[in-house]
């Protein structure tokens, strides 16, 4: 368990009691005596030290809130005097229950007044006059809800650490998976401007999520997201809450902006110096990725539906896809093709992971474009070309399940090799592009 920042540590102390054990006891600054009644704050933690400071970060974090509303540096705000006063009638009806009283009458005006200051102070919060109407029109309201199964557990705390430690409590966590729950908290505190979780509301999840999604990567902002909403679903389920105020926000969703066209002159020029490059044109051509490449065999070329194709597997996973071959690279279809379940594509003292990371890096740091890039460039030409979400799926995805109408794939393939002007494909042979004897390949 965090042993908690220094500050709390040295307010915790071994006293004499009774009952004998480890107290929380801190003096109140001279200027704030007056407002606050009191010289000092004491409370019992833990008989032992260990149990005691994971007890002390609620109550630190009670006394430190309840100094700066008197000192005046923070103000109570709406949402925080309707979610205490709500979780001070849900313990009135407790009372009201175990007392065997079935109605749910609103208690008298003075002992109202009792009832709701005793419960903002003892959460650290100081509920002022002229906002007392509101705490009582949150409290009556609650009284006109139907108890419900969920309501009738008992209910912990309300302050940020109360929340934290009770749920480490229901999942035995770490500490360190207790500091990010903790550090997400106060992250959502701060942004909404209120002090309580229980204050958050639907609005102010709305605001959470749209922050999260302009200022963060999706990955990042559907981990911070998901983080926060099982939070406080377990605390909703567990009664600390109504409902959960992220439960009906939608699921984050960004498209991705429209990648910019390549330049052209510059690909032209690529094209024609790595005329000789089989797998590079094979990536210009059919969007291949490096690995798909490396791992190309002569039984890999093969016929279907009538045409000569290539098969794309990676991996021993059942998942593959089949991609026509056009008519300006049957020759090298051909050449390729045979019974071998060798990759074609081989150089000595070299595992194909190393092969693919070699060839990709320097295509790379020759050209400036990388093979991602390249790819990205070969699927927005689809696009344009009127290619459906369907067939781009069949043409760069791999699948399990029927081969795709090679018949609708093929004027695509075809296309990207048209594009590939200026390269004499005919006379295109098999060779490793990686060899060392290829001086300009193997620096």
């Amino acid at each position: 368990m965090d042993a908690g920042p220094p500050e709390m540590q040295n307010h915790v102390v071994l006293l004499d009691g009774p009952p004998p054990g480890w107290w929380y006891d801190r003096v109140v600054p001279r200027a704030l005596r007056h407002g606050l009644g009191r010289r000092r704050f004491r409370r019992f933690l833990a008989a032992e030290r260990e149990l005691a400071l994971s007890r002390a970060h609620e109550v630190h974090e009670k006394v430190e809130r309840l100094l700066e509303l008197s000192a005046g540096e923070l103000q109570l705000r709406g949402r925080e005097i309707r979610a205490v006063a709500i979780e001070c009638a849900r313990l009135w009806q407790g009372h009201q229950q175990a007392c065997g009283l079935g109605d749910n009458r609103l208690p008298d005006e003075s002992e109202l007044v009792e009832l709701l200051m005793n419960g903002f102070r003892s959460r650290g919060l100081i509920l002022e006059q002229d906002q007392f109407p509101e705490a009582r029109e949150a409290f009556a309201q609650q009284l006109q809800l139907q108890r419900s199964a969920l309501e009738e557990r008992p209910l912990g705390s309300s302050t940020l650490a109360g929340w934290v430690a009770w749920r480490a409590a229901q999942q035995s966590a770490p500490e360190k998976r207790q500091q990010q729950w903790r550090l997400e908290l106060q992250r959502l505190l701060e942004f909404s401007a209120v002090r309580l979780p229980a204050a958050i509301s639907e609005g102010a999840a709305w605001r959470w999520r749209n922050h999260l999604l302009c200022s963060f990567g999706l990955a990042t902002a559907k981990r911070r997201l998901g983080l926060i909403n099982s939070f406080y679903r377990e605390a909703a389920e567990a009664g600390l809450l109504a409902s959960n105020p992220f439960a009906l926000l939608p699921p984050l969703q960004a498209s991705a902006l429209p990648q910019p066209p390549l330049d052209r002159a510059l690909l032209r020029q690529l094209d024609t110096g790595r005329s000789s490059d089989w797998p590079y044109l094979l990536l210009r051509a059919l969007a291949l990725r490096p690995k798909e490449l490396a791992a190309l065999r002569p039984l890999d070329f093969g016929h279907e539906q009538g045409l000569p194709v290539i098969w794309i597997r990676v991996g021993a996973s059942a998942a593959a896809r089949c991609l026509p071959v056009p008519e300006a690279l049957r020759g090298f279809w051909q050449q390729a093709s045979g019974s071998s379940a060798e990759p074609i594509w081989q150089s000595c003292g070299l595992s194909q992971q190393q092969l693919v990371r070699r060839w990709a890096e320097h295509l790379r740091r020759s050209s400036g474009f990388s093979a991602t890039a390249l790819r990205q460039e070969r699927v927005r030409v689809w696009q344009q070309q009127g290619a459906s979400p369907e067939q781009l799926r069949w043409l760069v995805m791999s699948r399990p399940g029927p081969i795709a109408p090679l018949a609708q794939l093929l004027p695509f393939t075809t296309a990207g090799v048209e594009q590939l002007k200026g390269v004499d494909l005919a006379a295109l042979m098999l060779h490793c592009p990686t060899d060392p004897a290829d001086v300009a390949l193997s620096n």
